[in-house]
């Protein structure tokens, strides 16, 4: 009875987990990345190959991370903080862990935080005037911000369950356009005409390759957060399965779902809706429209408010588990998952105040600062109502090339191992194969990536303005970003030698922390369904 049981908990916990992180990687990305790759690459092929080839390259890079979890598969966080600590050294490590908790989950939060506001003033056809578009984008995330800290504070189980919706709200438009994209392909009523044709007079390039790097790593960057469970696991054993049987899932659903979206549209998910709605007529009514719109905004508002909510919990989780493995200081005193979320909490919404307000007061694109004209239309009515975010955005961008560096160093690092043995770690079968191949494309994905957010010029020769096409604001960006991450980290590195841990930076702060606190709510959920299956077995006996 017993090794059924067991058995039957390892299946159990190998489905939440593949359903975790199908939760974590399709989201809004290919909802909004996928035409963006078609303006980026000016070919869907392009495109298609792009999906299969990072999401490929991410799969090969999890045999590498299945090595590097084995040391701390018994014992320890399975965070990539604690994995830098390891394989590398501590102080690298924390400065990877500030980066973490000071630039990078602020930035997701804020994006997500932002569009919320964004879609639902979209959806809803509201057009509010400059300043009371300012007004709202902060009143309104910093409320998003304190409500979703204590969601996962005070009601964990509801939060865990919110994401498992989440996944019912993605996929169902997605199924159907999924369908719906190659019945419109064989009928022949794709109104572009262009199916998987490149754009005229585009030719196979390297430089189109390179233009849709950005979006792609975007869309795969949340596959890692799921590492974080394997403390709170049972089954330690099930997480790398878990995580690289999901990430082939997520690659062939990418694949297949960027070629039905091209084949029966221009690639977004809005036109094969809106084809469905007008009965797949070439010339969809106003209606179909506005109906196709509307639907799409809806998912997109609800998608961004959960992933608030996802984003929320990480960056609480990993604040807690970096403080556990004494990588980041924090006040002497009980440091629970209470105490790490409001840390995070006012961090993130500080960091999306100073962005909201650079973005509103400065000038950038069609928007002038608070004497915008808010009356406009199509996609210059949206950039409008983004504008504020403008900056967001391009931290979004940052963190995600800075986090995939973090990530290839990190490879490196568990190469060299393989020479040293400076950890001890169960071999994993095809290492060294996984580990060249991942470790060199993901630097190649990575620089080109860069470049192309250096440099945009380089896409788009029409507009070789290094200060208006944004080049110029990354560059500060990303400097200024870096540069900030090192001064956190050396007041830090100060504060540790004022008030150094006990027993030095070794092992954690207490063994028994529960950094998780979606496992923790579910492992109370099972511990409460066991103990009235008891109490039932009892009355009726």
């Amino acid at each position: 009875m017993f090794k059924k049981k067991n058995k039957s908990s390892k299946v159990y916990e190998f489905w939440y987990l593949f359903l975790l992180i199908i939760g974590i990687c399709i989201g809004s990305g290919i909802y909004v990345k996928n035409k963006e790759l078609i303006d980026q690459t000016k070919s869907p092929w392009i495109a298609t190959v792009l999906w299969l080839a990072i999401g490929m390259v991410c799969v090969i890079s999890i045999v590498v991370f299945m090595e590097i979890a084995k040391s701390t598969e018994k014992e320890g966080n399975g965070t990539v903080s604690n994995w830098c600590k390891l394989f590398i050294n501590r102080k690298f490590a924390s400065f990877v862990s500030i980066l973490y908790t000071t630039i990078y989950m602020p930035a997701y939060q804020s994006i997500f935080v932002s569009l919320t506001i964004a879609y639902f003033f979209v959806f809803t056809g509201i057009t509010p005037d400059p300043g009371a578009l300012l007004s709202i984008y902060i009143i309104v995330g910093i409320l998003l911000f304190v409500l979703f800290a204590f969601v996962n504070i005070y009601a964990a189980n509801i939060s865990r369950k919110m994401q498992f919706v989440a996944i019912f709200i993605k996929f169902i438009p997605l199924i159907i356009a999924f369908f719906a994209g190659f019945i419109i392909a064989i009928i022949g009523s794709n109104p572009t005409g262009n199916g998987m044709c490149m754009a005229q007079g585009t030719d196979l390039m390297f430089m189109n390759f390179l233009g849709g790097m950005g979006a792609i790593l975007f869309s795969f960057d949340g596959y890692i957060f799921t590492a974080n469970t394997q403390k709170s696991a049972k089954h330690k054993e099930v997480v790398p399965i878990a995580i690289i049987s999901g990430l082939v899932f997520i690659t062939l659903f990418y694949v297949l779902m960027a070629l039905s979206l091209f084949l029966g549209g221009n690639g977004s998910v809005k036109a094969v809706l809106m084809q469905i709605f007008s009965g797949f007529s070439q010339h969809p009514s106003a209606r179909a429209k506005k109906a196709a719109s509307t639907v799409v905004y809806i998912i997109l508002f609800l998608i961004c408010i959960l992933n608030i909510n996802m984003f929320t919990h990480f960056g609480t989780s990993n604040l807690l588990s970096d403080h556990n493995i004494k990588l980041m200081y924090l006040k002497e005193g009980k440091n629970g998952f209470k105490k790490s979320a409001l840390t995070q909490a006012a961090i993130s919404s500080t960091f999306y105040v100073v962005l909201i307000l650079i973005g509103a007061l400065t000038k950038h694109g069609n928007w002038n600062g608070i004497g915008t004209d808010p009356f406009l239309s199509g996609d210059i009515y949206i950039e409008y109502l983004t504008a504020p975010m403008f900056y967001i955005g391009i931290m979004s961008s940052v963190c995600v090339i800075l986090i995939f560096i973090v990530l290839s160093i990190l490879m490196i690092a568990a190469m060299i191992n393989r020479k040293t043995g400076k950890v001890k770690v169960s071999k994993v079968k095809f290492f060294w194969q996984s580990a060249i191949i991942s470790t060199t494309l993901f630097m190649f994905f990575t620089i080109c990536g860069l470049l192309v957010f250096l440099a945009p010029q380089l896409l788009d020769e029409r507009d070789m303005n290094w200060v208006t096409n944004g080049g110029m604001m990354f560059t500060i960006i990303f400097i200024v970003t870096l540069a900030a991450t090192f001064i956190v980290w050396l007041i830090q590195e100060r504060m540790f030698i004022k008030r150094p841990f006990k027993n030095g930076f070794e092992g954690e702060i207490d063994k028994a922390m529960k950094v998780n606190n979606w496992m923790a709510a579910k492992e109370d959920q099972e511990l409460k369904e066991l103990e009235n299956e008891s109490k039932t077995k009892m009355k009726s006996a």
